[in-house]
């Protein structure tokens, strides 16, 4: 027993040394004159506006059947595709269908008085104004857009009035006419055939005909008369020199149509006919005025 006691009491007797010797933690203080760095801020969420999300539908005229449905796609992929017919459409006129349309939009914040805009081929087909929406709060609006029968790229832009507008794309296909009247067909009708059109026979008049000779006769005095009236003071002296040039150019030529022979010799008349000329004429055969 002695032995055991002395045991235990050389042994902790020990203890405390050791406790002496265990490590302990001091704070450690920055060296004097260290700048005091400040805690770096944790960056802050930015909130976005009215987005357009989830599935654009076109319904039947109950507004609650859905016909077909695709998600709308925000234009860096494929285009969700939509088939429907002129039977679907409210109303179907002039090559235009009227269909029920749904969409969802979403904002992380509040939005008041925001415009939402449907574009069909860059034509505007549908507007709805004044949407108010709460934060982080789904809203679904309601629209019938007007679509031409064939393929329609429909381009949705939410809250269209801000900077940041949301843009969706949809495309929807229209199968008939959506009303459009029919071209009327083509009719060709065979080209009538017209009798052939015979020119009317000229009649001319050359050497060794009596208008000819009568035509020839009229040249040859009027020649006569341009040479002895000249200076003479005739009144109608220039016309007889017009006259006289024409009756050359058809004797030159040896022929004459009818039209213009009558022509001709209906002015030469007017001159043999005409008082002043023969008298201007008898001065010059006989030298005496006023005889022959």
């Amino acid at each position: 027993m002695k032995t055991h006691s002395m045991l235990l009491i050389c042994l902790l007797a020990t203890l405390p040394a050791f406790a002496a010797d265990a490590p302990r933690s001091t704070p450690v203080k920055p060296p004097p004159n260290a700048p005091i760095t400040a805690p770096i801020p944790m960056p802050k969420a930015v909130l976005s506006g009215p987005q357009v999300t989830g599935l654009f539908q076109v319904l039947k005229a109950d507004g609650t059947t859905v016909i077909q449905q695709a998600v709308v796609s925000p234009g860096s992929a494929a285009i969700g595709e939509i088939n429907v017919a002129t039977v679907d459409a409210l109303v179907a006129s002039k090559g235009r269908c009227a269909f029920n349309v749904r969409y969802n939009e979403l904002s992380q914040i509040a939005a008041t008085g925001t415009t939402n805009r449907l574009y069909d081929n860059d034509e505007l087909v549908a507007q709805n104004t004044k949407i108010d929406l709460a934060a982080n709060q789904l809203v679904t609006i309601r629209t019938q857009p007007y679509l031409v029968a064939g393929r329609n790229n429909v381009r949705l832009v939410v809250n269209a009035e801000s900077a940041t507008p949301s843009i969706g794309w949809v495309r929807v296909n229209v199968s008939g006419t959506c009303g459009a009247e029919a071209a009327p067909p083509v009719t060709t009708k065979p080209p009538v055939e017209k009798p052939p059109v015979t020119p009317p026979t000229v009649v001319k008049y050359g050497p060794g005909s009596a208008e000819w000779n009568k035509l020839y006769n009229a040249w040859g005095y009027s020649n006569y008369a341009t040479t002895q009236l000249r200076a003479k003071g005739y009144a109608r002296y220039a016309d007889l020199v017009t006259l006289n040039a024409k009756l050359t150019t058809v004797v030159n030529a040896r022929t004459v149509e009818k039209p213009g022979y009558g022509a001709l010799m209906a002015r030469w008349n007017s001159f043999a006919s005409d008082a002043a000329f023969k008298a201007a004429m008898a001065t010059v055969v006989t030298g005496t005025p006023g005889q022959k």
